[in-house]
This record gives structure tokens, sequence and C-alpha cells, in this order.
């Protein structure tokens, strides 16, 4: 769904196969994993929740967690616990979304289920103060004159974690390309924290855990500052 680049490492991959799809590290790092969905798997879903459009998605939150039933039947209800296995060992944490068949323009609405039946099945959607909505979806084009990086692709994204600006915590983040035209370049480059050079340095820094306040710009609409610290620490003091 979104291609991404992480720090290469030369361990042997290592494929994991279940009903309708299969799990495998990438090329970029063990780290970062690949999920590919079958063509008939993605067929067969798309078929059964053909009856809800993503605007019923949109006005009923059960429906979110219906299609993400919908998706982990189909998958012999093997998905979930991969997916939450996935997400929460820190050793890996991030993986590629491939369903296979999936990319053609006219299927955005297509893609946006497909994206919600993965996402609801490893957790809660946070609501989106830009859209409106449980997801944001949005077009980038060469001019611009908003005053956040994600509509400018010009600019360099710099280090940063997404969830700052919001209430609700932001446990994982999942990104869709819809459509690409008459550009060149783009990957979204991750950086595993614990692969971090300077991470001793400042999560040891007596600023690491003072609360701070975090502002944000107006068109994230929201009015509301949010105060937090930077570092946090897992179960296991980390």
């Amino acid at each position: 769904m979104k291609t991404a680049t992480a720090s290469n490492n030369s361990a042997q991959p290592e494929v994991n196969e279940f009903q309708g799809f299969k799990l495998e590290p990438s090329n970029y790092s063990p780290r970062l994993l690949n999920l590919f969905f079958s063509r008939e798997l993605v067929s067969e879903f798309l078929a059964a929740v053909s009856d809800y459009p993503v605007q019923a998605l949109e006005y009923k939150s059960m429906l979110r967690f219906r299609v993400a039933k919908i998706l982990d039947d189909l998958c012999g209800n093997t998905l979930q616990p991969v997916l939450i296995d996935s997400m929460v060992e820190r050793n890996t944490g991030g993986m590629i979304v491939t369903p296979e068949g999936l990319d053609d323009v006219s299927q955005a609405d297509e893609m946006v289920k497909f994206a919600t039946a993965v996402a609801h099945l490893i957790g809660r959607s946070n609501f989106d103060s830009m859209s409106g909505q449980y997801y944001a979806r949005f077009v980038v084009k060469n001019v611009d004159q908003s005053d956040s990086y994600l509509r400018q692709p010009h600019r360099v994204m710099e280090l940063h974690n997404d969830g700052t600006y919001v209430e609700q915590d932001t446990d994982f983040v999942l990104m869709m390309k819809i459509d690409e035209q008459n550009m060149e370049g783009g990957n979204s480059l991750l950086l595993h924290i614990d692969d971090w050079e300077d991470l001793d340095y400042f999560f040891s820094h007596p600023m690491a855990r003072r609360e701070m306040r975090w502002a944000v710009p107006p068109s994230k609409n929201v009015a509301k500052d949010i105060y937090h610290s930077i570092f946090d620490v897992d179960r296991e003091g980390r």
C-alpha cells in the first residue's frame, strides 16, 4: 500500500503461509514484514462487503469491525493473531500490506474497505480532525498552500512521530497510496527506534520524560493543546 525503506539486514527470510495470505521479512529489513494477500482472497472479500459502501463505514462504526471480521473469517481466523503479534513485537512492529489485484485508481473505495478491515483487526481507529472521519483521504499535488507536510510532495518530511497532536493514543499508522501520476520517488523512510544511533543519549536526557506542550498547525483542526512527554517506557523498561 505504501512503499517504505529501512535499514538492510542479511538475515535469511522466513516465509509463513496461511489461508489466503503469507507473511515474510521484506528485502529492506527483517524488521519490516511483507504481508501478501492472494488475488482470490481479495476478490472474495470485496464480493462479501459489496453491500457496505464507504459512506456506511463512515456513519456506522460497528460496520468497520464487521468488515474486519469478514476478512478474518476468509483467512480461517488466522489473520488477526498474526497482525497483532507482528505489530506488538518490538523487534518488528511494521509491515507492507499488499492485496494482490487491488491497484487501480478506480478501486479507491475498495482500497479503503480493505485498509479498514486490516486496521480494525488490530484495534479501534482514531478520529481524524482534518477529515472529520475515522480516516483521511486527500490529493497531493505540485502546488499547495497548506501548512501540512502531507500535501507538499517537494518537501522532505523530517524525523517525526505520528499521533503527537491527538489526545488518543496512536499505536500504529496505516498509509495507502491510491494513485500515482507524473512523479518519481516519494517513498517513506522508516527508522526503528532501536536502530536509532542516538537513542540512548536522548532517552536518558533530563528532558526526555518531562511533560511538554504540543501546539498544532491550523489545518489539523485541533484547537486544544496537548501535553505529554517525548519518551515513555514499555513494561520492560525500554
